[in-house]
């Protein structure tokens, strides 16, 4: 569990520091309740792709990319650096599910499994996210609502602090 949720925290920094923003309405992309991880899909797909070059090729496609020309040498050693820590644990986590599900595999099925199993997680992920948005949707609304009725209701005194309830 703790491997996973550091996968995804590398991810998330990596996507964020690519795009230098992690909220849909400073893209302009409606609900600021969407979750980061459903609305840099496209993103993290294109960064998945990319961690399979080799580094040459890596390197010519990341020059590609707006965010990372307008870095500075420092900051381009420390994407970089993300990138390789992002490989490593994908390979990781791809060799223990192999593992997991008792394939004894030589290296060359190791690498042909680990671009399989991340590209078939890609489309779980982006399936489940087709699947629950409706309902997403649905939830930040009612949230807007409720907080829209409560904090409505009573007009603050710019003075006074807020006080908030614990139920």
């Amino acid at each position: 569990m703790v491997r996973r949720n550091s996968f995804f925290l590398i991810v998330l920094l990596v996507t964020g520091f690519l795009n230098g923003y992690g909220y849909s309405q400073s893209r302009g992309q409606g609900s600021t309740f969407m979750p980061l991880w459903s609305q840099d899909v496209d993103v993290r797909e294109k960064i998945f792709e990319v961690l399979y070059l080799p580094d040459e090729d890596l390197i010519k496609e990341l020059f590609k990319w707006p965010k990372f020309t307008q870095m500075n040498l420092e900051e381009k050693g420390w994407f970089l650096q993300r990138i390789a820590i992002m490989r490593n644990k994908q390979k990781e986590l791809a060799r223990a599910k192999a593992r997991q599900m008792g394939l004894t595999l030589n290296e060359d099925q190791l690498n042909v499994f680990e671009k399989k199993f991340w590209s078939k997680r890609l489309e779980l992920e982006k399936k489940f996210i087709q699947e629950t948005e409706a309902r997403r949707r649905e939830l930040a609304k009612e949230l807007e609502e409720d907080l829209r009725k409560e904090f409505s209701l009573h007009p603050t005194d710019s003075s006074k602090p807020l006080e908030v309830k614990n139920k």
